[in-house]
């Protein structure tokens, strides 16, 4: 009976990722590309059975991905499947030549690279000792970090709550890069991506409605300053994965492919009923369509230009980094003609940029030994809020390098955060390991 319903499971999540895929596929072909096209978001008309080629090799992992989550990581690996590995298999065939390039080794080896992900998941987890930190100590701890970060950001942009809609946010951005330093950049990114989302999920856990209003506060406040549209989405995205880590994680595979499906198809279909673009421009495009194009220019220019070896970054000291902007927006001026444009683009892309197909995976064994360092730590916590921490920042690398989403958007943060604060200790709290799953509801 078991097997017969893991069948089931199986296919229903194979049918999923191929009614994700062909949604992907409509959205960009009928209502993104006629709109974007002069924004590299062409349609080169691929033949059928290259589309075919790209879909099959996009579905394959959906073959051996686990459904039933026991690990932090295996819900990053996830995200990181249908946010950034399709994106990336299925459209850049529609903005090259030739679909069958060697864009094609780039494919396989980023498929190399969440297989390697995958094998991390399995390694035995080790035994961390327990901080001996007091409770309250934590707790005071935490209160005075997030009140330093909101006092960080208050000094540099005052305080004022006034969301604006998504057509009108950027104003609100180009006010926020001319005011933003280097630290309230950090305080904004650590509250949104990890303190506010720990607010919120520990509100929900707990019932603390007090909690649950500082993290959405947080969140409303950050949206006002920033204008980032990824402030609301990725509220959203915490309450789907919650929604889907219900009933011990046994089904979330098969919701969060499922709810990914609805949310495509269903803003396709609000903006052929509004003859306009706008929900699947904020959704799609934004967060799953042009990630996965610029990981084709990114292919294109590093393929035929010197690596930057991170020169721009944590190896400035020892490499001489051959050009004057970052590679993101290297990338936005000679493709888009804009030195102010940043075109961020997901870890693997990023990875190339640095190293070549070495790079890709070397930064995904690095990936899947701080994700298995943090399931490691996660044994010992609640599992829920374990996945809520890390979700956000390793979200980050749907469009940003490993390096970023370690430091700048908080992977470490959220490492030790979790360590410090005792969720195992909660009232009620039946401990979560590899082994243990409590219901999150």
């Amino acid at each position: 009976m078991r097997e017969m319903q893991l069948s089931v499971g199986r296919i229903t999540v194979i049918l999923g990722v191929i009614t994700y895929i062909a949604a992907l596929y409509i959205a960009y072909i009928y209502l993104i590309s006629p709109a974007y096209s002069y924004y590299q978001l062409t349609n080169l008309h691929p033949s059928l059975w290259v589309t075919i080629l790209s879909s099959l090799l996009a579905i394959l992992p959906s073959f051996w991905l686990e459904y039933q989550v026991q690990r932090p990581s295996q819900v990053i690996y996830w995200t990181l499947y249908l946010f950034a590995y399709i994106p990336v298999i299925i459209i850049p065939d529609f903005i090259r030549v030739d679909a069958l390039d060697s864009f094609w080794i780039f494919k396989l080896v980023v498929l190399a690279g969440l297989m390697i992900l995958y094998f991390f998941s399995k390694i035995s987890l080790i035994e961390l000792p327990n901080t001996n930190f007091p409770v309250a100590a934590v707790n005071v701890g935490i209160f005075v970090g997030m009140s330093l970060l909101y006092a960080v950001m208050i000094k540099a942009y005052g305080f004022h709550i006034n969301p604006v809609s998504f057509k009108e946010v950027y104003g609100v951005r180009e006010v926020y890069r001319s005011e933003t330093g280097r630290i309230a950049g950090y305080a904004i990114t650590w509250l949104s991506k990890i303190m506010d989302m720990f607010m919120i999920t520990i509100g929900i856990m707990r019932g603390q409605l007090l909690l649950l209003f500082v993290g959405i506060f947080g969140q409303v406040y950050v949206y006002s300053v920033s204008g980032h549209k990824s402030v609301v989405l990725s509220m959203g995205l915490l309450f789907v994965i919650l929604f889907c880590l219900r009933k011990s994680g046994r089904t979330f595979g098969i919701s969060f492919v499922w709810f990914m499906v609805a949310f495509v198809v269903l803003a396709i279909l609000v903006d052929i009923f509004n003859d306009n673009i706008a929900l699947t421009e904020i959704f799609t495009r934004r967060m799953l369509l042009l990630p996965g194009a610029l990981s084709s220019l990114f292919f294109d220019f590093f393929s035929t230009h010197e690596k930057t070896y991170l020169g721009h970054s944590i190896l400035g000291f020892f490499v001489d980094y051959p050009y004057k902007a970052s590679p993101s927006h290297l990338i936005g001026f000679t493709y888009f003609g804009s030195e102010e444009m940043s075109a961020n683009v997901n870890m693997w892309a990023d990875a190339y940029s640095a190293f070549g197909y070495a790079g890709v995976i070397a930064f995904s064994v690095l990936l899947g030994c701080v994700l298995w360092l943090y399931d490691s730590i996660a044994q010992k916590r609640n599992f829920v809020l374990s996945v809520a921490l890390m979700v956000m920042p390793a979200w980050s690398l749907v469009d940003s390098s490993f390096i970023i989403a370690l430091f700048t958007n908080g992977i470490v943060i959220a490492m030790g955060l979790n360590y410090l604060y005792r969720s195992d200790l909660w009232e009620g709290n039946e401990h979560v390991s590899a082994k243990n799953i409590s219901n999150p509801v």
